[in-house]
């Protein structure tokens, strides 16, 4: 099963703006996600829509929410890691 991957607007241009470093490990987690799907660790609500966090080179959070049907995530946003 492939999932299929979408960025916000906001998100895109963030992790384009990013080190090249922190852009290709982004990059490379995506694309391992894609066979197998997001991990579902650090669940929040917000508004209403149920999102993930995942930590990235130590100091940043990718943030994204998924659907079963078809199998998709989309980027929410990466954000500097707290106290990072």
């Amino acid at each position: 099963m492939t999932w299929r991957v979408d960025f916000t607007d906001q998100a895109r241009a963030d992790v384009v703006g990013l080190d090249t470093e922190v852009s290709a490990e982004i990059t490379d987690m995506l694309l391992a996600w894609m066979a197998s799907g997001p991990p579902r660790e650090n669940e929040r609500v917000l508004a209403g829509i149920t999102f993930y966090e995942s930590e990235i080179a130590g100091r940043y959070l990718l943030g994204y929410s998924t659907k079963e049907d078809p199998p998709a995530f989309v980027v929410l946003w990466p954000r500097q890691k707290p106290g990072s």
